[in-house]
């Protein structure tokens, strides 16, 4: 099937990822009273502790879903005349694994500056400070050039650290690692996903989005900040849980991550689903998959979330023999059904709400069965 013209009155894509993104997280979560649980606990641990730890491994300096180093020399040489005068830093902020290492949430460039300063182990890394306005005599010096007494003063600086304990309820983690994700360029919740919930599911729905018939269905769009990834944890999660399905989306697919983070060999047929059902999506819509059609028959560019709900399980719950036999029937159904104002209304704002997710993956079922073939989708989809 040839690609259809794009439709050239669509916004910006990476506006719309961003806009539904921003929409999916404010969601509030669902957590009764005593589920609400942050456990933190204060320290003040002196550089060379920190330094230690980060030698050790037990401190996690450089983690996925971090930005890398950015930090110029001239930044990092401050933050070190700063520690030498006693000026206070701001607060770093760590999350505690379950093996008792630290993660390093909010505070990555600093201690990898002062890291660097530090240790000084790698040439190609070492610091050497610079464009210091107050230390000025320090200008040009690496930390085996500063007086021992400098070097002393460095060391035994404290700073102060928040520890998130691994008591705290998982998803206030997960909220609070969203609310500490301030950086330039902020990090969408599957690749923090990709850090927090790090593990065989995840290395399994990496794998998975690089299928390349659903790389082609994308036609290259959500890859670069992981919402290809997104998507398939979207579809293993509906296609396993859709009969309990509740909203918020985001604390649906934080728990199942969390759920099946090591434990990838009980949903291994549910990845086989996927691969199957994006072949099937992909003989009948080509390109055009996931996207509104518009008059005359064109497909716009635009990846739609919910249509993808309603494709991906309807067709997952569906007769995948008949629907490729019958694709063009299949498609007319689909292009009908865009135009029904009711299916709009299910496809369109609030599209994580639980009603909406059941009725538009009911209509698209109805339209299948509609054509005589086989679907078992009111065994599992809630009645109205």
């Amino acid at each position: 099937m040839s690609q259809l013209e794009h439709a050239a009155s669509e916004p910006d894509l990476e506006q719309v990822e961003l806009q539904e993104q921003d929409e999916e997280s404010s969601e509030p979560l669902d957590l009764a009273a005593d589920e609400r649980r942050l456990v933190t606990q204060p320290y003040d641990f002196s550089v060379s502790s920190l330094i230690e730890d980060i030698d050790s491994g037990r401190l996690l300096l450089e983690l996925e879903y971090q930005r890398s180093y950015v930090w110029d020399d001239a930044k990092a040489s401050r933050l070190i005349e700063s520690l030498l005068l006693n000026v206070p830093i701001p607060v770093c902020y760590f999350a505690e694994n379950e093996d008792g290492s630290l993660e390093v949430v909010d505070g990555q460039q600093r201690l990898k500056s002062i890291w660097r300063f530090a240790t000084g182990r790698d040439d190609a890394d070492r610091l050497e400070l610079r464009g210091l306005p107050v230390l000025t005599e320090l200008n040009g010096k690496t930390f085996a050039q500063i007086s021992n007494r400098d070097q002393r003063r460095l060391l035994n600086r404290t700073i102060r650290c928040i520890v998130i304990t691994e008591d705290s309820h998982p998803d206030i983690k997960f909220d609070v690692f969203e609310r500490l994700n301030t950086g330039a360029v902020r990090l969408t919740d599957q690749e923090l996903r990709n850090s927090i919930y790090r593990g065989l599911l995840n290395d399994a729905l990496k794998e998975a989005a690089r299928f390349e018939p659903f790389q082609r269905l994308l036609s290259g769009q959500l890859a670069t900040r992981m919402g290809d990834v997104e998507l398939v944890l979207r579809f293993i999660a509906l296609a396993d849980r859709l009969g309990g399905y509740r909203p918020p989306l985001r604390q649906f697919l934080n728990e199942y991550m969390r759920e099946h983070r090591t434990d990838v060999e009980a949903v291994e047929g549910l990845f086989d689903s996927f691969r199957q059902t994006s072949e099937t999506t992909e003989e009948v819509f080509g390109t055009d998959a996931f996207r509104r059609f518009t008059l005359g028959d064109s497909a716009g560019r635009q990846i739609n979330k919910a249509l993808f709900d309603a494709t991906m399980i309807s067709f997952y719950l569906a007769d995948q023999d008949m629907i490729r036999a019958r694709s063009g029937e299949v498609r007319n159904a689909f292009r009908d059904l865009l135009g029904d104002s009711s299916f709009e209304a299910l496809i369109g704002r609030a599209t994580a709400d639980r009603a909406r997710m059941f009725g538009r993956i009911r209509s698209f079922s109805r339209s299948i069965e509609a054509l005589g073939i086989e679907t078992r989708y009111e065994a599992v989809v809630p009645s109205e």
